[in-house]
């Protein structure tokens, strides 16, 4: 047994060697073509300034985090068509019990918005009963709030230690979250911006992430035939 979970834990270190590459690209995707989208919605700005301004006066409102980080544990062990059989929050902590388990639902507090998406979801049920346009401003400013919420104690929670981070190994762990915060955010930028659309983000991503991977081969190429 313990073989085999060393096995996995060097599998998933190698992954997370692998996935490096894919973070210096989305990087570079997000500064060359996310940053300008985002930063010309000026209410997820103000969003985003509001909620760092509430957390550096009042710091992190724990019992609302551990319950959107139990909420989205809930969610994702849904998503992979399990049940949910235990769920509780509270000021000392939390707990999800499910059917299901792996890596994604380890980890998807740390890279799934969980009240933003809640928010996209309510704006498209509101499009069932009324023309929302005129909530626009309104929905984007508590996006870039959420967002703020989202990402902001989701680093203060990593910087903590998180058990489900240690148990998938820190660099694996810390690559897919890495990875997945920057596509979860142009996903979210599609929604709020409307000269950003969906094929802006996979080419971006597309383009830039391979790009990462040549020169990463192209620089690993005179390593590797010096051991030759």
């Amino acid at each position: 047994m313990k073989v085999l979970q060393f096995l996995f834990r060097l599998i998933k270190f190698c992954i997370g060697l692998f996935l490096i590459p894919a973070c210096v690209g989305a990087t570079t995707a997000f500064y060359h073509d996310l940053l300008r989208p985002m930063q010309s919605q000026l209410w997820f700005l103000v969003g985003f300034g509001v909620f760092l301004l509430i957390f550096a006066i009042f710091q992190q409102p724990i019992k609302s985090y551990v319950f959107g980080h139990e909420l989205t544990h809930a969610f994702w062990i849904l998503l992979f068509r399990g049940e949910v059989t235990g769920f509780s929050a509270s000021l000392t902590g939390g707990a999800v019990e499910g059917t299901k388990g792996n890596f994604f639902i380890a980890l998807s507090p740390y890279f799934f918005p969980v009240y933003t998406i809640l928010l996209i979801g309510l704006y498209f049920v509101g499009k069932l009963f009324w023309e929302p346009r005129q909530f626009t401003a309104a929905f984007v400013f508590l996006i870039g709030f959420t967002w703020a919420f989202h990402i902001i104690l989701t680093i203060s929670a990593l910087i903590k230690g998180q058990a489900e981070v240690k148990k998938n190994g820190y660099l694996f762990s810390l690559t897919v979250i890495y990875v997945m915060n920057i596509i979860v955010l142009g996903l979210v930028l599609i929604f709020i911006s409307p000269d950003f659309r969906f094929p802006n983000l996979a080419a971006a991503l597309r383009e830039n992430i391979s790009t990462s991977y040549a020169r990463f081969g192209n620089a690993l190429g005179p390593l590797l035939d010096s051991f030759r």
